[in-house]
């Protein structure tokens, strides 16, 4: 939204803010009329009802014009930031993630642990997608690190469950590099640090949801944002951020090395 946007919005409600307390003002002084002066019975009516009626007329107006600007705010901030949903779960996120995987044959960026769900579910439209000339970027966390096994004690999981997945990981991005006609479309990095959060983009589709202490992943609240938006290029830009950073992540041993940029 620009400057002049919301300049001129904010004098909208200026404006609406003065009229509403003009017609308090005016109904109150008609109701003091009516109730001071003696103008006879009729008289007395009339300027009674006005005033009550135009200070009934402020006091909704002012209410309904307070709940229409919350409302719109709260309507700008979704538009601005590109929010699609809210969902409870992680599962209940897949299946919208499911939809806009099968939209998309340009590109996919991952953050994720060892996306076992994923794998079991999409093999075999990634693999087909992945032929095609789809490209594929994955970050996921070292298996050796031992923030890997902090995870595993804070979902309550079996030790080297997670840790397993992720192996399982790279032997399956092993796979889909030689199904590639450009064994450098498919890339998987590894970091060592506080696991980030989940992250999955499909073209003008991103998912994103944190990870929770005692909480499994497929149970964790998550969000969806389109592109454009203020939330796509937020979170792009930082996955950008990221995937480019040699500090931050690093190629796979034995896994084709990405190429170099430009």
């Amino acid at each position: 939204m620009t400057i002049q946007t919301k300049l001129h919005r904010a004098l909208d409600r200026m404006q609406a803010r003065w009229i509403n307390l003009l017609l308090l003002a005016v109904g109150l002084l008609a109701i003091a009329v009516g109730a001071l002066f003696d103008m006879g019975t009729d008289g007395k009516s009339i300027w009674l009802s006005v005033g009550c009626s135009l200070f009934a007329s402020a006091v909704v107006s002012g209410l309904t014009a307070r709940y229409l600007v919350r409302s719109e705010s709260i309507r700008e901030v979704v538009r601005d930031w590109g929010l699609v949903a809210i969902f409870r779960t992680r599962q209940d996120m897949n299946r919208s993630a499911d939809d806009a995987l099968m939209m998309t044959d340009s590109h996919i960026d991952i953050i994720a642990w060892g996306l076992k769900s994923f794998r079991d579910s999409q093999d075999h439209v990634v693999r087909e997608k992945v032929r095609k000339g789809l490209r594929l970027r994955i970050l996921a966390p070292d298996p050796d690190s031992p923030f890997v096994a902090q995870r595993e004690r804070d979902e309550n999981e079996v030790a080297g469950q997670i840790k397993n997945t992720i192996i399982q990981l790279q032997a399956w991005v092993a796979e889909l590099q030689r199904l590639a006609k450009d064994p450098g479309a498919v890339q998987l990095r590894h970091y060592v640090c506080l696991p980030q959060d989940f992250y999955f983009r499909a073209d003008g589709h991103l998912f994103i949801g944190p990870y929770l202490y005692g909480i499994a992943s497929q149970q964790t609240v998550s969000y969806e944002f389109c592109s454009p938006s203020r939330g796509f290029s937020h979170y792009t830009q930082y996955f950008e951020r990221l995937w480019d950073d040699p500090q931050f992540g690093r190629a796979q041993p034995g896994l084709t090395t990405p190429p170099a940029r430009g």
